[in-house]
């Protein structure tokens, strides 16, 4: 009889809090031969229980969960659950191409170092990596590029936020396929060689992503973020297709999370950046905080061009390990995902498939799941986290919309926006086309037989927004002016029209406010379509 000896996912960056840590690795099928009687887990006399993420030669087969005694657990206990497991359902060997993998950091030299070692460790040929120093305050990063990895690139891009770094990773990258990952992961020899199967599936692929599976589990912060997220639950290959909408996603392309996560993911280069780059007023380091992977895969997915989930491409990820962390992520995530929502609802293409899906799409919200990959039931304390994280991440989306809104601005101001055509002033001159028609939809309203009271408040909406609305949807103003601009230009706008009405000796007031509501309806609608295939 023989011992497996298994390494953990990743090291430990802490205490093990063991009612509610869970020790994580990985398990090729093939290495639990019948002769194995115990998997010695290293590192494993900390816990008391370990989820294995099981893959054979074809793919993932999916989580099992066992029981540890003295780091130990017993083979036939695990066997017995692996062959309960579903069949893998890989894809195929592809060629070899040559991939640049990007890795985006800012001052956290500590876990860059592991990733960096991980990424030096991958089973791949034609590879080029760049690290991307975004905005840094020191030159920790570039002395331990330097230092540690000489042949990978350094490159620094001095404009905050996560999507500046990658679009800088974009223009320095040679290969026509890009890997993105981040600096708090350990990714699997096998990565970039996974990732290269999905782009093998079609011509059309301009995204593929992976897995991206809990590497550590030590408490009970750790545990909750694990069973609130979908990543690591993608253990089926897909490919989804905007003219072939999945059955079991009645939410598509808006299924958040079914298509992976910014930490694991790949882009045809050309795809990309013929989409004009990621949105730099969304994603970690500004003020919309996140967003930007979400948007990314929607634009391709428009762009009629195919997602890949390949989850044998593994990155193994560190969750924040206290409450406090947790909760600022938790904010970002929901501020991100309303910055993100406020892009879908003023795109032209997306407006209606969304308003469609808003009403499931809130229910799930309100109603996320709590399920972990390995049918395990979630502690009291994790349930704990969830209530308290979850209210602030629901409450964060609210902020969103303004948050992409200045972010824009500012950037456009500062001169650094990048991002696709039908972003930037483009987008804010259809926020306002679409204030300018919903008070002309008031202003129809208010021109029937309706109460007094009612009438006279909808006609004020109507006045005090409408015409100034349309007007400041094509002539830029500040913030301030704006105020101001918006009320004075519907009141001249009335004061014009009631003179003229007498002078021409006619006073139809119904059917005056009728025709000006319909024509500030109608030009916000032809503003609002305008540059749709930007």
């Amino acid at each position: 009889m023989t011992t497996l000896l298994l390494s953990a996912a990743m090291p430990l960056h802490g205490e093990v809090e063991r009612e509610e840590a869970t020790w994580v690795g990985l398990l090729d099928a093939d290495r639990l031969t019948p002769a194995t009687d115990t998997l010695l887990l290293d590192g494993g006399e900390r816990f008391d229980r370990a989820r294995l993420l099981v893959r054979d030669d074809a793919g993932i087969r999916g989580y099992v969960a066992v029981p540890v005694s003295d780091g130990a657990a017993d083979a036939a206990v695990v066997r017995e659950a692996v062959d309960a497991l579903p069949p893998a359902a890989g894809l195929p060997e592809p060629a070899v191409v040559p991939v640049t993998v990007v890795v985006c950091t800012r001052e956290r030299p500590e876990t860059l170092r592991e990733t960096l070692h991980s990424l030096g460790a991958l089973e791949w040929e034609a590879l080029e990596v760049v690290v991307v120093d975004n905005a840094p305050a020191t030159t920790r990063t570039a002395e331990l590029v330097a230092r540690e990895h000489p042949d990978f690139r350094y490159v620094r891009e001095d404009a905050a936020g996560l999507s500046h770094a990658r679009n800088a990773g974009l223009r320095a990258a040679t290969s026509s396929i890009v890997a993105f990952t981040d600096d708090d992961v350990i990714v699997d020899p096998q990565w970039v060689r996974r990732l290269a199967a999905g782009f093998a599936v079609g011509d059309d692929v301009g995204c593929v992503t992976g897995a991206v599976p809990s590497g550590e589990l030590r408490n009970a912060v750790q545990s909750y973020f694990d069973a609130r997220v979908s990543w690591s639950k993608l253990i089926v290959p897909r490919v989804f297709r905007l003219s072939d909408p999945p059955a079991d996603l009645p939410m598509f392309p808006f299924c958040v999370g079914e298509f992976g996560t910014g930490a694991n993911f790949a882009v045809r280069r050309d795809t990309m950046v013929g989409l004009g780059g990621f949105d730099s007023a969304l994603g970690a380091g500004t003020g919309t905080q996140g967003g930007e992977d979400l948007d990314m895969f929607l634009r391709i997915l428009y762009a009629d061009a195919a997602i890949v989930v390949e989850p044998a491409a593994i990155v193994w990820h560190r969750h924040r390990a206290d409450l406090a962390a947790l909760t600022a992520q938790a904010v970002g995530y929901g501020r991100g995902f309303g910055a993100w929502a406020t892009t879908v609802v003023l795109d032209p293409r997306m407006l209606g498939a969304a308003v469609r899906r808003a009403p499931r799409a809130v229910s799930r919200l309100l109603r996320k799941p709590m399920t972990t990959v390995d049918g395990a039931a979630t502690t009291r304390a994790a349930s704990e986290a969830d209530r308290s994280v979850a209210r602030r991440e629901l409450r964060s989306i609210l902020g969103g919309p303004a948050s992409y809104l200045r972010e824009s601005r500012r950037q456009r101001d500062a001169g650094v926006y990048a991002g696709p055509s039908s972003r930037g002033a483009v987008l804010e001159r259809r926020l306002w086309a679409a204030i300018a028609a919903a008070a002309g939809v008031l202003g129809l309203l208010a021109a029937l037989p309706l109460p007094t009271g009612l009438s006279l408040a909808l006609l004020a909406c109507f006045v005090l927004v409408g015409p100034g609305a349309v007007v400041r949807a094509w002539v830029p103003l500040s913030p301030p002016l704006t105020s101001l601009a918006v009320p004075a230009l519907g009141l001249t706008a009335m004061i014009l029209l009631v003179t003229a009405s007498a002078f021409a000796a006619w006073w139809q007031p119904a059917l005056a406010l009728a025709a000006i509501s319909a024509a500030t309806l109608a030009v916000a609608a032809a503003t609002f379509r305008a540059g749709v295939r930007a």
